[in-house]
């Protein structure tokens, strides 16, 4: 009876204490263990759609990667790294990844050489800047498929309006502007540049109307000259929204499928042909799904790698200005 008696009295004393400390905890401690699982159940339809949408998506095409999967077969070996190999070894496969690179590398090139030059035009706030930041916005506003469809008829040979006006002028009509492999890249790159520059040019803008004008006006005073100011000054405030900018192109850019898959068709021949149109080709109508996956990862991983690579340069770039 003792021993019980003891035991009852030490639990008591225990719960006591719990109580004690629980009711003894800060206010703003209780608040703020309230406000995380507020703030947790306000984001878990989010996270639920995220782990929907890409989480479980990206989970089935890495374990398909690693198969010989295929929409003709519903049996699938296992094939560990072998589609990478294949991948990583076949000619027009590193062709496509080429074609890729050249692409990437010209349309962010002029892209972001275009729109730091008309961001240094209509960054000041005037009505004439603001009627063409308005009409900048409308070559972004248009869908990349439709505006690959009304390239490829302004271009056609027979009705389109670019020869149509050539030959006003007495130059050479019914071209085939399509079927030639440097004009075929000329027609992409000046599509790609058409519609995106804007989108650059925006962000620039931003960054821009953003710098503080005490160093500008300083080294005005000084005798820096607007060369002078805009790369020794100006480039180097903005760099943060030039890294946004040269980050969010290049990830789009090697996203581009729409352009080539309706304005060339990767033709002529394969010329054209970038590693998301031939992604589409093994998937879709060679129907080889595994090694279509197996492609998509290394074209991840390639992007994951240039982000942060990008970043780096720019800023030891812009790090190596200041120094100088």
């Amino acid at each position: 009876m003792l021993s019980e008696s003891t035991q009852l009295s030490s639990a008591s004393a225990t719960t006591n204490h719990e109580l004690a400390r629980s009711n003894s905890e800060p206010a703003h401690l209780k608040r703020k263990k309230h406000s995380n699982r507020v703030f947790w159940l306000q984001m878990s339809p989010a996270l639920i759609v995220l782990l929907i949408m890409t989480i479980a998506p990206a989970i089935f095409l890495i374990s398909k990667s690693f198969t010989n999967s295929s929409l003709l077969n519903a049996n699938s070996q296992f094939m560990g790294l072998k589609n990478y190999q294949l991948v990583l070894t076949d000619s027009s496969q590193l062709h496509a990844a080429r074609v890729t690179a050249i692409f990437v590398v010209l349309v962010v090139l002029i892209e972001m050489a275009s729109g730091l030059f008309f961001a240094q035009f209509l960054y000041k706030k005037t009505r004439a800047n603001s009627i063409a930041g308005a009409l900048l916005i409308i070559p972004f506003a248009v869908a990349p498929a439709v505006a690959a469809m009304i390239f490829r008829e302004l271009l056609n040979p027979n009705y389109g309006w670019i020869d149509y006006f050539m030959g006003l002028v007495g130059l050479p009509a019914h071209t085939d502007w399509l079927g030639n492999s440097v004009t075929a890249w000329s027609a992409l790159v000046i599509l790609d540049v058409w519609q995106w520059t804007p989108f650059v040019t925006l962000i620039l803008i931003a960054g821009m109307s953003a710098l503080p004008a005490e160093p500008l006006e300083a080294a005005a005073v000084d005798g820096a000259n607007a060369w002078q100011i805009f790369r020794h000054i100006s480039v180097r405030l903005m760099a943060p929204f030039i890294g946004i900018a040269l980050v969010l192109r290049t990830i789009q850019a090697f996203k581009t499928f729409d352009s080539f898959l309706i304005l060339t068709g990767g033709g002529p021949g394969d010329s054209t042909s970038p590693i998301n149109l031939e992604i589409y080709r093994v998937a879709l109508q060679s129907f080889r799904v595994g090694y279509a996956s197996a492609m998509a990862i290394l074209l991840l991983i390639v992007t994951s790698i240039l982000t942060p690579a990008l970043l780096r340069i720019l800023g030891w770039a812009t790090q190596t200005e200041v120094d100088k």
